[in-house]
């Protein structure tokens, strides 16, 4: 892989900062609760306000599968051991 110019590595750092300060805690979400209120606004305020409330805010689960990106219900075989 050649390496970077001055100005292509400036470049792409630059885009780096940008993407660390958008990070995920600035999406606005939308939280319902079961007493009727609900609130609009941004992920770490809506976290704040939940527990308030008495409430914890949870991520969104993973995916079936494997976290590691494998799929689900893949089965890897065992050779074991070889003795000589």
């Amino acid at each position: 892989m050649p390496r970077l110019t001055k100005e292509e590595r400036a470049e792409l750092e630059a885009r780096l900062a940008e993407d660390d300060a958008d990070d995920d805690e600035s999406d606005e979400v939308s939280v319902s609760f079961p007493d009727g209120h609900s609130f609009t606004g941004s992920y770490r305020r809506a976290k704040e306000v939940a527990a308030a409330r008495g409430f914890k805010l949870r991520p969104d689960p993973p995916a079936e599968g494997d976290p590691k990106g494998k799929p689900a219900g893949e089965v890897k075989r065992f050779s074991g051991r070889r003795v000589s």
